[in-house]
């Protein structure tokens, strides 16, 4: 495969969500070579890229299949395996979902951003759940009474709101990156509490009804 090309086509960075081309510092090629019964051998098997990120500079590896029967090289379409593709939480609402998603491309570029976003996501959460209140606080209280989470979840929900205000206001603090796992950790705890459990639950009772009703 030829080592000409030196920039991707438009890729999404995982690490921090930048849609741009990659450089292309190098490949490693892990092909086999077999012979035909008729005609010349043929050369094929797995090729590995690095990307990197003109913004973040963080890299990227793609894997595809190749084989020299490719005659140009966009023939070659690759797929990243590294970073992993972030874990999708089952059941969220279009709007919750998007404003996860958003939030998640910013967690390693900007801490405070992340912890901003997630607490949007919060807010979200409770317009979609009909929470009643003046603050997020007063809200997520709501949700806990009214058995939308449990009362330990809101109070981890508080800890993730209380991280949004030092985020959003550069005198109480900054958000380092060793917090980003905990508070991603926070708001999944309450999204799968909030849809995806509940999915879990529907679906198992449906298959139950299906099984029994044979």
């Amino acid at each position: 495969m030829s080592k000409k090309l030196r920039y991707s086509e438009k890729l999404d960075c995982r690490h921090c969500g930048n849609v741009a081309p990659m450089r292309c510092p190098g490949a490693v090629s892990d092909t086999q070579t077999e012979e035909q019964d008729f005609g010349p051998p043929v050369e094929h098997g797995m090729i590995y890229e690095v990307l990197i990120c003109p913004k973040c500079e963080e890299p990227s590896i793609r894997q595809g299949h190749w084989h020299d029967g490719m005659e140009d090289e966009d023939d070659w379409h690759g797929t990243i395996i590294y970073p992993s593709e972030p874990t999708r939480v089952a059941g969220l609402p279009n709007e919750v979902e998007r404003e996860f998603v958003a939030a998640q491309k910013v967690a390693t570029v900007s801490p405070n951003a992340y912890a901003v976003l997630l607490g949007r996501v919060l807010d979200v959460v409770c317009d979609d759940r009909n929470a009643v209140g003046d603050t997020l606080h007063q809200r997520l209280v709501d949700l806990a009474n009214r058995d939308e989470i449990p009362t330990n979840l809101a109070d981890m929900a508080h800890k993730l709101r209380q991280l949004r205000n030092v985020g959003a206001h550069a005198n109480l603090g900054t958000i380092t990156n060793d917090e980003v796992p905990v508070l991603e950790a926070l708001c999944r705890a309450v999204l799968e509490y909030v849809y995806a459990a509940p999915q879990l639950v529907a679906q198992v009772e449906s298959r139950l009804q299906k099984l029994f009703s044979n």
